[in-house]
This record gives C-alpha cells, sequence and structure tokens, in this order.
C-alpha cells in the first residue's frame, strides 16, 4: 500500500500499518507499506517480484533447455549453427567435425554395418568420411 497523502494523521497511518501486518488470507504472504508525505504516487514503482524472476529466468531457462539437447545428441554446437554466446567462441569447425565423426558416427556405422552380417550380404555400406570445403 503507498500512502502520499500529507494529510494524513500519524493515528491513521499506524493503525492501517498494523490492519496490513494483521491481515491473512490467500495471497498475503507479505504486505508492504510506504509512507511518503507529500511524494509523488509515481515516485516508487514496485514490481511484483515473480514477475521479476519469470521475466528475467526465460532465456537461462531456455538456453540451458538447448544445452540438454544439444548434450544428449551430443552434437556440436558449431556443426548446428548455433552462435556462440560468448567472445571466445567454440572453436575450430573441422575439426569439431572430425572428432564427432570419429566419436560418435563411427560407433553408429559400425552398428548398423552388423545388419550385413545378419543378412549374409552386404546391404549397408559407407563411404570414408571426409569432410567438405567450399572449394569442392
Amino acid at each position: 500500500m503507498w500512502l502520499t497523502d500529507a494529510t494524513v494523521d500519524e493515528k491513521d497511518v499506524t493503525t492501517l500499518r498494523k490492519a496490513l501486518k494483521d491481515s491473512k488470507g490467500s495471497g498475503n504472504f507479505r504486505n508492504l507499506f510506504l509512507h511518503s508525505p507529500g511524494g509523488d504516487k509515481d515516485g516508487m514503482k514496485l514490481i511484483p517480484v515473480s514477475e521479476v524472476a519469470a521475466k528475467d529466468e526465460f532465456l537461462t531457462i531456455k538456453n540451458m533447455s538447448r544445452d540438454d539437447q544439444l548434450g544428449s545428441h551430443r552434437v556440436p554446437p558449431q556443426l548446428m549453427g548455433i552462435v556462440p554466446g560468448n567472445v571466445g567462441g567454440f572453436g575450430d569447425a573441422a575439426k569439431a567435425a572430425e572428432v564427432f565423426d570419429a566419436n560418435e558416427m563411427e560407433c553408429i556405422r559400425l552398428s548398423l554395418l552388423s545388419i550385413n552380417d545378419w543378412a549374409g550380404e552386404e546391404i549397408i555400406r559407407f563411404r570414408d568420411y571426409k569432410l567438405a570445403t567450399n572449394a569442392e
């Protein structure tokens, strides 16, 4: 509650403050009473903490969700076109692609090649990984 009227008696201010303090009910976790005699009604802005937290945390939650998805798929962000959020960047995309191929894709290729053994003939074949460049 905001009270800016300079003509309000101090006894009334004390009564209002006590009434707010003693109030109970849904949504009354805390009350705020500010007595600023002669103050401007727009001199102070109160923003509920829940609104500030929701606005500030949205970007953080979104970025954490993105990072969780990237981590679960184990694809380097520079290979997915993610813009780095820091000045250092993500490093060399070509090296990231080679490491990704060696550590992640090779395992998947080997698993799929086992279908050839099961079928008794070559059904699946892979070319060696070669990083494409603009010159090619």
